[in-house]
């Protein structure tokens, strides 16, 4: 009788430790499943996304079977390209697939349609006698719509000056670029406009301008003078 106890016991030990043991595996089973989620979870949010912009080439360029220019933010991460929409003497419209247009005149922006803060029209010097130009001082108004809808003109006092030319790489061609810089200042707002123009003439093929207050800057690239349409 005394064995058969001692058997018991021993059986019921032994099950005892071995659920034990089951209860302790299962246990650390699910934490090792927690951890991996754990650390797949920040792994995969502290990875930057890289935004991949394809690179501008003669042969993406060739792709397009009418005129067009590339508008880009300062840091580059938004970029959209425009198609002419209509020329009207010697002034340039481009627009977006998204309704955003943009008025140049040889170069220098003068109206824009799409944006927070439109710049409805602009009292500019000729850009022929502006680029032309070495060392030059002149006036430029900015007329933009207020919150009552009424006309709200920003009048700045501007410095231009031609910069040295310089080689540079455009696409896949060596040209020869002057910089052509204008800094313009208002009671409450200054900005520096930047344009690069074909060495020895007043056509711009890459500028950075300034819209607005709310805009500010973005970057225009002149594709069209190198299309072979």
């Amino acid at each position: 009788m005394s064995i058969r106890i001692l058997f018991i016991f021993f059986i019921t030990i032994l099950a005892s430790c071995s659920s034990d043991k089951i209860i302790t595996t299962e246990k650390n089973e699910y934490v090792g499943i927690f951890r991996n989620i754990i650390k797949n979870n920040f792994s995969d949010k502290t990875k930057p996304i890289v935004s991949k912009v394809p690179k501008k080439t003669s042969q993406w360029l060739s792709r397009f079977k009418q005129p067009i220019i590339l508008i880009s933010s300062l840091d580059k991460k938004n970029q959209a390209t425009l198609v002419a929409l209509g020329n009207n003497k010697e002034k340039l419209t481009w627009v977006s697939s998204d309704g955003i247009s943009l008025t140049f005149d040889q170069g220098v922006l003068i109206a824009t349609r799409g944006y927070s803060q439109d710049l409805l029209a602009l009292k500019y010097l000729s850009p022929v006698n502006l680029f032309k130009s070495k060392n030059i001082k002149y006036k430029k108004v900015h007329r933009y719509l207020s919150s009552d809808n009424k006309y709200n003109d920003i009048d700045f006092q501007c410095l231009g000056k031609r910069g040295k030319s310089k080689p540079v790489l455009f696409l896949e061609y060596n040209i020869t670029l002057d910089k052509f810089v204008e800094d313009c200042v208002s009671d409450q707002h200054s900005y520096k406009n930047e344009y690069d123009l074909l060495s020895g003439t007043s056509v711009v093929i890459k500028s950075k301008q300034w819209i607005s207050p709310t805009n500010e800057y973005f970057i225009t690239y002149n594709l069209y003078a190198f299309q072979k349409l």
